[in-house]
């Protein structure tokens, strides 16, 4: 029953195949028409040598036209001999492997420290708000950054790095003067608001 089942499969997979050959045969045939026609059409020949237009005008045979036949038929000799077909359908038993189909194999669960969320909060420094703080009062730019409050502990290398950084984005908005101070061997200019 299953040599049958594979017999009828395989006429039929040989009548697609010989059906899509047939098609292409047909639809190059065409392709090549058309590359003549527009050939033709671009070097101006088509007009002006036929009447192209006319039978154009005339004749709408194009929408009645009938299913093309092709001439490609399906060999019965090579059906009825026995060792051939029988050595085909293992062939093509072999590549499509019907009713084995393969299991997909199923994954681990995933464990729960994957999925916990860490939150790494970082604290970001506000130089708007430095600076905003700095232009209210009368110290100097240093000393006021030194004694400013922030809201994480801030060393002294970072105090050292926001002042540099308020006078790089703010010197419009400071009194720079040619004065120079040193605190803990980093000297520094004297930076009022103005």
């Amino acid at each position: 029953m299953q040599l049958h089942k594979c017999t009828h499969n395989l006429i039929e997979i040989e009548r697609q195949v010989i059906d899509f050959l047939n098609q292409i045969q047909q639809q190059s045939g065409v392709i090549e028409k058309l590359r003549q026609i527009k050939y033709l059409k671009d070097q101006f020949i088509l007009e002006t040598s036929t009447d192209i237009k006319q039978i154009l005008a005339s004749n709408n045979a194009v929408f009645f036209e009938p299913n093309p036949s092709y001439p490609l038929k399906l060999s019965l000799e090579y059906l009825q001999t026995d060792e051939e077909i029988f050595t085909t359908i293992q062939k093509i038993a072999g590549r499509k492997k019907l009713g084995n189909k393969l299991k997909q194999p199923v994954a681990e669960k995933i464990s729960d420290e994957y999925l916990e969320t860490q939150i790494l909060e970082e604290v970001q420094i506000n130089l708007e708000e430095v600076k905003n703080g700095f232009v209210a009062g009368s110290n100097n730019l240093f000393d006021f950054i030194l004694s400013y409050n922030f809201s994480k502990t801030v060393s002294f290398d970072e105090r050292v790095t926001i002042y540099c950084q308020m006078v790089s984005l703010y010197d419009s908005v400071f009194e720079i003067t040619d004065q120079v101070e040193e605190k803990n061997e980093v000297e520094f200019a004297m930076i009022y608001p103005k």
